[in-house]
Formats: C-alpha cells, sequence, structure tokens
C-alpha cells in the first residue's frame, strides 16, 4: 500500500521497521560500482505515520527556508 500526502509518496513499513516518503522531485541513480546508488535526499523515514508527516513537514519547512535564504524561485 502506498498512500500519499503533499505530493510525497508515503509507504508503510514493510521490509524495515520504518515508514518512508519520497518526495515529487525524488531521483536516483545507479552510478557504477564504485559510487553505486546516489540520489537527491528528497526522502524522510521515521518510526510511525505521525511523526512521518511531521518529517515531511520539516523538510518542506527547511526546502522552503532555504529557498528563501539564497533567494532560488524569486
Amino acid at each position: 500500500m502506498t498512500d500519499t500526502y503533499k505530493g510525497w509518496s508515503v509507504s508503510p513499513p514493510d521490509m524495515c521497521p520504518f515508514w518512508t516518503a519520497t518526495g515529487p522531485n525524488y531521483d536516483a541513480s545507479y552510478e557504477g560500482p564504485e559510487d553505486g546508488w546516489v540520489d537527491n535526499g528528497e526522502k524522510v523515514e521515521a518510526r510511525t505515520y505521525k511523526d512521518l508527516l511531521v518529517e515531511i513537514e520539516d523538510f518542506i519547512a527547511c526546502e522552503a527556508s532555504h529557498s528563501n535564504i539564497t533567494g532560488a524561485g524569486k
């Protein structure tokens, strides 16, 4: 089962004990045996669904704060 919250894809614990979420702009790729899998960091995890929603909100707030500091998107 996969759900969404504010555009984030949310998955319940399956093989690991954590709820996980990836953002709408999440990107990952395999860079070969030396670097392995790399991603842009737009993901969060938490032990409970409620805590996961807090992590998503914190990530969004941090991104908005960073955007305002750098002037990105203006």
